[in-house]
C-alpha cells in the first residue's frame, strides 16, 4: 500500500458526489436551503467546525507521513481519538463546516456518502495495517473507533464533569 493508502480513491469518489449535490442545490435553488435556522448561526458553526478540522488533517497528515517513511505504527496524539483522523477530519469537521456555509440541506448528504464510502474503503487499510503490525494494531483497534472520536469526546467530557 503507498503512503496515500486509499485517500485518492476517497477524495475522487467525494468530489464527484460533492458536485453532484451542489449542481443538485444549484439547480433547484433555493428548495434546499436550511431555512429553519438562521444563516448567521450556521455561519459560525461552520467556521468553527472548518478550524477545528483544517488543524487536525494537516496534524494527522503529518504524523501519518512521518510515521510511514519511519515504518512506525502511530497510536499518540490526535491518533488516540481515532484511527483515521486524517479522513474523520473531512468527514467529521471540513466537509460539514462547508456544507453549512452553503447553507443546504441536500449538502449533508455528502459527509453521510462520504463516511458510508469510508467504511468499505478503509477495510484495505486495515487489513494492510494488521499484516504490517498485526497484535499491536489488533490491540489499537479495539481500543480507538474509526473515525468519529467518540471515546476521547466522552473521556474528556467526564474529565471535565467530574473536575466542577
Amino acid at each position: 500500500m503507498s503512503r496515500w493508502g486509499i485517500g485518492p480513491t476517497f477524495a475522487s469518489l467525494s468530489i464527484v458526489y460533492g458536485m453532484m449535490t451542489l449542481a443538485i442545490n444549484r439547480y433547484f435553488y433555493p428548495a434546499f436551503q436550511m431555512g429553519l435556522v438562521p444563516y448567521w448561526l450556521l455561519s459560525i458553526l461552520g467556521i468553527a467546525l472548518i478550524v477545528i478540522g483544517v488543524p487536525s488533517f494537516m496534524i494527522a497528515v503529518k504524523t501519518v507521513m512521518r510515521a510511514y517513511n519511519a515504518d512506525a505504527l502511530v497510536t499518540d496524539g490526535i491518533f488516540r481519538c481515532c484511527r483515521h483522523p486524517v479522513y474523520g477530519s473531512w468527514v467529521v469537521f471540513i466537509v460539514p463546516g462547508i456544507v453549512f456555509l452553503a447553507n443546504s440541506w441536500i449538502g449533508l448528504t455528502i459527509p453521510l456518502f462520504m463516511y458510508f464510502l469510508l467504511r468499505q474503503l478503509v477495510k484495505k487499510e486495515e487489513i494492510y495495517l494488521e499484516h504490517v503490525f498485526g497484535s499491536q494494531y489488533l490491540e489499537y483497534k479495539k481500543r480507538v473507533p474509526c473515525i468519529f472520536p467518540v471515546g476521547c469526546l466522552s473521556k474528556r467530557i467526564t474529565r471535565l464533569i467530574q473536575t466542577t
